[in-house]
């Protein structure tokens, strides 16, 4: 099965669950860069907002083609419980995914807010099917058996 990581990342955070899990399972990924380039203030002050709005922001690549892959695993960053504005146009950018399944997860500080329900019902509106979602909040980022947890539901995804 053919397996795609798309996801966003600030701090790097996000990144690193994606490559854990990515060294585990194989396939390919895509880091979608967010052009606001926004910096530690104008992330909270502006990016927030537009999270909170559920904006989208100039991301690069500007089309993700999902046709190819039968598992489609997106990750984000949590700005004020909602998902970033780069993955609400990663989100829109999907071309080919309907039909597909896919896997989510989120990384924040605390609670996930909304984040998964939103990028859930965004998805679900584009005809994917969510086979699974996961936050991890700051403690948790380091925890290798909830990151291995993750690890097992892509792989049970995959092999259905």
């Amino acid at each position: 099965m053919n397996i795609c990581y798309i996801y966003h990342s600030e701090t790097g955070h996000t990144r690193g669950i994606a490559g854990r899990c990515l060294a585990a399972t194989g396939g390919d990924q895509i880091e979608v860069h967010d052009l606001q380039h926004y910096n530690m203030i104008t992330k909270f002050l502006v990016g927030g907002r537009r999270a909170g709005k559920g904006l989208s922001d100039p991301i690069e690549p500007s089309t993700i083609d999902a046709s190819k892959y039968d598992l489609v695993v997106i990750g984000s960053p949590v700005w004020g419980g909602k998902p970033t504005p780069a993955i609400n146009a990663a989100i829109q950018a999907l071309k080919g995914c309907e039909g597909k399944k896919s896997v989510l997860f989120v990384t924040c500080g605390g609670s996930p807010g909304e984040s998964l329900a939103l990028m859930k019902r965004a998805l679900e509106g584009r005809g994917v099917t969510i086979a699974a979602s996961v936050s991890f909040n700051r403690k948790e980022l380091s925890d290798e058996g909830r990151v291995n947890d993750l690890i097992r539901q892509i792989k049970s995804t995959s092999a259905v």
